[in-house]
């Protein structure tokens, strides 16, 4: 009995251990399995990855045979408009206008494409129409001449055109971009004149260019892209911010190619938006013209602004298209700026002639700087603009004073000695016995009503006998080809 029990107890045990090792074969099988089939799962990842790479690889060489042995050069009517198309959607500097006009002139010799965007009727049309046409005549040695245009009336009616046009020759089997050019054109609305920029924008115009354009293209294009000497091209120099068109929202400012960026990025352009610049734009077109060869004088007022006086001395400078440059006490224009604010928006500019009056060499260095910064504060404050030059209380400076103001200094070159005489018709004498006005800055005090009156027979006398009245700025610029300059003394510039 004993025996077979023991019998049936290792037969139980066998055959559990039978059944375990059964189990663990089974197991291991079933491993083997999976780890076979994610062999074959890998090995097949790999081929898979393995085919995408050669038909990437062969993809990329498709492409480069396709674009080394194709060509872009086009040979119909129906491939120039394609190639035009495509130049005009990726290469345009003109503002949105809105309108896409666009017409073909398909030629063997040199093919003409023009997009004219929003245009204006009239004489401005034919004159940009005038101007296209001097453009094709003057690049009919090239395969293609692509011209993009548009034109943009600002709120103050200034009316402002752009113009782009790139030549393209052919270089092997391709177009290649061989000129890029930008040319931009201001009018007055009214005689729809050409106009300069300074009868659209105040003269602190390009220092608000300058500043927004550093941080501008410095974050904008690498440095790569950016020209070796880049940011002589964004100065406030005479050179600088001419071309620029004026819309409702912005005022965009284009440069050559090869300034601001290396040559052959094209032709960049930067807009500056109507919060950051709209200060710097007249409130209205200055309907003057200067002719840089004919004779010009500034007349300069001191001591206002004084509404009294200065709106006799307006009426005549605006009745006969004159400008006159004043030189304001800041605590004055406080109380009284009626008449500052008419001058600006007639083209007059306001000069700095201190807060209260004094000897400046007088005073130490902190309060000359406050006499000054109070002063071009209060005038922007009041008319929208800060003035660029200054006169010197009494014409009493120093070089320290000289250079603490910050400002060119203005003195004269003929003293009418109007606060002494008093005399409409001494003041006009002191004026007409110059033997020659030109180039001279003449001194006079808007807070007299005998000067108002002298101004009277002045300025038509001025301009029958062929001068032209200017700013003092407008003198600088027209005469040294600069604007003025911080810390240069001006007493004429003939």
């Amino acid at each position: 009995m004993k025996e077979t029990a023991g019998n049936s107890l290792n037969n139980r045990f066998e055959n559990d251990l039978d059944e375990r090792m059964a189990k663990a074969i089974r197991e291991e099988k079933r491993k083997q399995k999976d780890r076979e089939r994610k062999r074959k799962n890998k090995a097949a990842a790999r081929k898979l990855v393995l085919l995408l790479i050669v038909l990437a690889a062969a993809a990329c060489l498709c492409v480069g045979l396709v674009k080394l042995f194709s060509s872009d050069v086009f040979e119909t009517e129906e491939e120039f408009i394609a190639f035009a198309d495509d130049s005009f959607e990726s290469d345009s500097v003109c503002p949105e206008s809105g309108v896409d006009d666009r017409e073909y002139h398909f030629s063997e010799e040199t093919s003409v494409a023009v997009r004219r965007g929003d245009w204006v009727d009239g004489e401005t049309k034919s004159f940009l129409d005038r101007q296209i046409n001097n453009i094709s005549e003057k690049n009919n040695d090239a395969k293609a001449l692509l011209i993009d245009t548009a034109a943009y009336t600002a709120e103050n009616g200034a009316i402002s055109a752009v113009i782009h046009y790139s030549t393209y020759t052919v270089d092997g089997r391709h177009m290649k971009r061989a000129v890029s050019k930008v040319d931009t054109y201001l009018f007055n609305p009214d005689t729809h004149r050409v106009a300069d920029p300074l009868q659209v924008m105040n003269v602190n115009y390009k220092s608000k260019a300058r500043d927004y354009a550093q941080e501008y293209f410095s974050k904008t294009f690498s440095k790569k892209q950016l020209s070796e000497n880049w940011e002589d091209y964004i100065d406030s120099t005479d050179g600088n911010f001419n071309k620029f068109v004026v819309t409702s929202e912005q005022v965009t400012f284009f440069f050559d190619d090869g300034t601001v960026l290396q040559e052959g990025e094209g032709t960049p352009e930067m807009s500056v938006p109507q919060t950051i610049i709209g200060s710097a734009i007249r409130p209205v077109v200055l309907e003057r013209y200067i002719d840089k060869k004919k004779p010009m004088v500034a007349l300069t007022f001191d001591d206002g602004p004084y509404t009294k006086t200065e709106t006799k001395i307006l009426d005549v400078l605006e009745r006969n298209g004159s400008v006159a440059t004043f030189f304001y006490v800041g605590n004055r224009v406080e109380n009284d700026h009626e008449s500052a604010l008419r001058a600006v928006k007639i083209g007059c500019e306001l000069g700095n002639h201190s807060w209260s009056h004094p000897v400046l060499s007088q005073l130490d260095n902190k309060q000359v700087m406050s006499q000054i910064k109070k002063t071009n504060a209060v005038i922007h404050k009041y008319c929208g603009v800060e003035p660029v030059v200054a006169r010197p209380p009494y014409g009493e400076f120093n070089d320290r004073v000289l250079k603490k103001t910050g400002m060119a200094q203005i003195l004269w070159s003929l003293d009418t000695l109007d606060w002494k005489s008093r005399d409409p018709e001494a003041i006009f004498k002191a004026v007409k016995k110059a033997k020659s006005l030109d180039g001279k800055i003449i001194l006079m005090h808007s807070i007299y009503e005998e000067s108002a009156e002298a101004t009277e027979l002045i300025v038509p006398w001025l301009k029958e006998n062929g001068y032209q009245t200017v700013t003092v700025s407008e003198l600088i610029k027209y005469r040294t080809g600069r604007t003025p300059k911080a810390g240069q003394v001006y007493k004429k510039l003939n």
